[in-house]
């Protein structure tokens, strides 16, 4: 199992939990994607079915026959099934469940841990409900999401909720740096959006995020000749939407980032970002002209708007309210 980093303040929490033997039965673990969830749900399974009585240390001892069954894959009380396209089933999970159902084969905890659990069909939700409504005892379910609101009530409310954030780049510099990739630097870290799977999408498109990242500066100056050419290019490229709003945003953020000695960059940087998220919501799910989005957001990131943006009062009208007036 890949070692875990960032999370600290939850996961000390719940290996405190585990050793006092007061942990909930069902858990939730939620927050955006490639946030390292999945990890933590591994590392407090380790725990719950390390050998160390009552129970293990934070992610098991790693030498008991539990936690070297663990890691090679074959713990006959350990299940793991993740949902979404092409994932488990509702067949998959009643098998799952039954077989939870049973003794421990180690005569001691279980644990399932559900990925994607947000993408469990209603009659999946409903299958698994019982088995949380009347959980056996030491058995223990961790359900991993992305979006809770997608889970019915009934199932959420049997379940102890625990938020993860985003990654801060420091972790996420460690982490590249325990993987033996220090030289990834500063600027992955930042726009990676606090996420692993943002790193690689930075690495894949760096031409892209190079492009943006221009543009972005150019916007900063006032250029409007390459901010209008920008706008149009981007919102022409329908397929390419979707990154490049997602790369306008980790560049703002960045910006802002560095800009916290410089308080009229900042008041720039933050209404930006604050545009860019609107400009995310209105192009993408409401379908509103992209160019235009686009166009919005890069004109609100020209510095001489500061003074202007300083006396604005708090909760003034963002991007989305100005696009709707349109």
């Amino acid at each position: 199992m890949e070692k875990l980093l960032g999370h600290e303040k939850q996961r000390t929490a719940l290996a405190e939990l585990a050793v006092q033997q007061r942990l909930p039965s069902s858990l939730l673990f939620a927050g955006i994607e490639g946030i390292g969830k999945r990890l933590a749900a591994q590392e407090l399974a380790a725990q719950l079915l390390c050998a160390e009585q009552p129970c293990g240390p934070q992610g098991g001892c790693g030498s008991c026959k539990s936690c070297v069954l663990l890691r090679s894959g074959n713990h006959p009380d350990f299940l793991s099934l993740s949902f979404g396209v092409d994932g488990a089933t509702v067949d998959d999970l009643r098998a799952a469940l039954d077989r939870l159902s049973l003794k421990a084969f180690m005569g001691g905890r279980k644990v399932a841990i559900l990925d994607s659990a947000d993408h469990i069909t209603a009659v999946g939700a409903n299958t698994l409900l019982k088995s949380l409504e009347e959980p056996r005892p030491e058995t223990f379910f961790i359900l991993v999401v992305s979006n809770p609101s997608r889970l019915p009530q009934t199932v959420l409310s049997r379940c102890q909720r625990w938020f993860f954030d985003r990654l801060t780049p420091e972790t996420i510099r460690s982490i590249l740096t325990a993987r033996g990739e220090p030289a990834a630097g500063d600027a992955a870290a930042i726009l990676a959006d606090g996420t692993l799977s943002g790193i690689e999408t930075v690495r894949a498109r760096a031409d892209a995020l190079s492009e943006v990242r221009s543009v972005v500066e150019a916007a900063f100056q006032g250029d409007e000749r390459i901010v209008g050419r920008a706008a149009q290019e981007w919102g022409s490229d329908k397929e390419g939407m979707r990154e490049r709003l997602a790369f306008l945003r980790a560049c703002i953020r960045q910006k802002l980032l560095q800009s916290a000695s410089d308080p009229d960059a900042a008041s720039v940087w933050a209404v930006a970002l604050q545009n860019s998220l609107d400009g995310e919501y209105m192009g993408l799910e409401r379908h509103t002209n992209p160019t235009l989005v686009i166009l919005d957001v890069l004109r609100s990131c020209n510095r001489s708007l500061a003074k202007r943006y300083q006396e604005l009062p708090v909760g003034s009208p963002a991007l989305a309210e100005r696009l709707q007036e349109r």
